[in-house]
């Protein structure tokens, strides 16, 4: 019985594996979902700011704005955006391998790194690799409202802006599509880069055949541009989080589900075996049985 007691063990550890698992997937698969729609609403609104920030940038009388040129400070900012609970695939090692690099690329090049840190994965590794951040936001949960977007956004341009930083980069998992995510940092500061990025992954590019010259503005395009350079980087950050966000519970949806699986399969494996050594041991005493019968006979 010792057999058939240590395999019934094991399936019913099992079962309650894949109860663990599938509740896990559901809730992902809600805030996944949730998320998802919050992407897929301001898609529309990044593309109107990707072709309002392009047409600024490629104007024919170029724009001077220390937004717009690089900073000589030595100092390179960086927002690591990681997950509070694991069991996510390879979503956090990514961006620790990310964050290494970031490390290793500024003591090559003599740069000062300050990082800034979301999660407490992104804290236990920087803590493991004896790091302190110069900040851990932990005044909301996983993407900040307008305000506390907005507010981030704020603090580093005028960073930027009084040369205390030289560069502002974000470690995030960019999301694609449900098929695609990736581990990448999106350059916010200078704003040039960040434009690019926005034009290059625009859903819809703006007529090439429009220039800036081709509108009215009023006031000139040197007095708003640092408005919409702000409300840029404002979105930017706020749709880094919402998209780190979207990958992390993606990628537990698939990971959760992996695992409900392989449980299954091992229950049906368990099963089987339970079966078989039952058999087993309901023909050995049988045999028994009989052969005691045989014995009292005779």
């Amino acid at each position: 019985m010792a057999n058939t007691r240590q395999i019934l063990k094991r399936r019913n550890a099992a079962a309650e594996i894949s109860k663990v698992t599938g509740t896990m997937e559901t809730i992902s698969a809600v805030r996944y979902r949730q998320y998802y729609h919050q992407w897929a609403e301001g898609l529309a609104f990044y593309d109107a700011l990707a072709q309002l920030a392009f047409l600024m940038a490629s104007a024919q009388t170029q724009i001077s704005h220390p937004l717009m040129e690089g900073s000589q400070s030595n100092v390179n900012a960086l927002i690591v955006i990681g997950s509070d609970r694991g069991l996510c695939g390879a979503y956090n090692a990514d961006i620790f391998r990310m964050l290494e690099t970031h490390i290793k690329m500024a003591q090559r090049f003599g740069r000062e790194l300050h990082i800034y840190a979301k999660g407490r994965k992104v804290l236990g590794y920087l803590d493991h690799l004896k790091i302190a951040p110069v900040k851990v936001y932990e005044d909301f949960g996983e993407v900040p409202t307008a305000e506390q977007a907005n507010a981030i956004g704020d603090y580093f341009t005028n960073e930027y802006l009084n040369g205390k930083i030289g560069r502002l980069g974000i470690a995030y998992n960019r999301f694609f599509s449900a098929a695609s995510q990736k581990a990448q940092t999106l350059t916010v500061l200078p704003v040039f880069d960040l434009i690019d990025d926005l034009t290059t992954r625009a859903t819809v590019i703006w007529p090439w055949e429009l220039q800036l010259e081709d509108f009215e503005l009023s006031p000139s395009p040197e007095s708003i541009f640092e408005t919409l350079a702000r409300m840029i980087i404002r979105t930017s950050i706020s749709g880094c989080f919402l998209e780190a966000s979207v990958s992390e519970h993606l990628a537990r949806v698939i990971s959760m589900r992996n695992a409900s699986e392989n449980a299954d399969e091992m229950i049906k494996d368990l099963t089987k075996a339970y079966n078989r050594a039952r058999q087993s041991q309901i023909t050995v005493e049988l045999l028994d049985i009989v052969s005691g019968v045989n014995v009292s006979n005779n």
